[in-house]
């Protein structure tokens, strides 16, 4: 099954793909992914202001209603909280801040690194996905991070693969219906 991955270019995008990135810990990807969504249905709204501000121990009771967003519901809902704090401190609230200078890869490492729950294998994962899957060019060394995280991580290749193969069904599926209405 590919993953449904957020849109980074909408509204709300960046922040999902940071909360996605927290949230893929030892639940599959795909529910990792799904995760920020449900957490928004569940809260009405998900802005980084709001969850940097929100009680970790109600943010993790919303985590953990049934079915619950992820096992560790307190751990995921203090890394929010402190995520969305850093966001709010540090990048004006927006995730795609992180990004959207055109960092070299061991700065958006560092920045990545910097949110609670978030290591350097997870940051090269973000980093990865962000080169794979958004086609965002990272400078510097941002290639050999995303081999690192390729080559470290076989998941990441399969769901990479998954949303490839996703994305060339969607686009011959687009052109087969383009050929009907002709």
């Amino acid at each position: 099954m590919p993953v449904d991955l957020p849109d980074i270019y909408t509204d709300d995008g960046d922040l999902a793909f940071l909360l996605g990135v927290l949230f893929n810990q030892r639940v599959r990807s795909e529910l990792a992914w799904q995760a920020p969504a449900r957490l928004k249905q569940r809260l009405g709204s998900c802005d980084p202001l709001q969850l940097a501000s929100i009680d970790p121990a109600e943010l993790a009771e919303v985590i953990m209603q049934g079915p619950a967003l992820h096992p560790w519901g307190t751990t995921m809902a203090r890394n929010i909280v402190g995520t969305c704090s850093v966001l709010v401190r540090d990048y004006d609230g927006r995730a795609r801040n992180l990004w959207s200078d055109n960092p070299t890869g061991q700065a958006l490492l560092r920045r990545f690194s910097s949110f609670p729950g978030i290591g350097h294998h997870k940051a090269r994962v973000a980093i990865a996905l962000l080169t794979l899957e958004y086609g965002l060019t990272i400078g510097g060394d941002g290639a050999q991070l995303t081999a690192e995280a390729l080559a470290s991580c076989p998941r990441l290749t399969d769901v990479v693969l998954a949303q490839n193969k996703a994305d060339e069904t969607e686009r011959a599926n687009d052109v087969t219906s383009d050929r009907d209405l002709r």
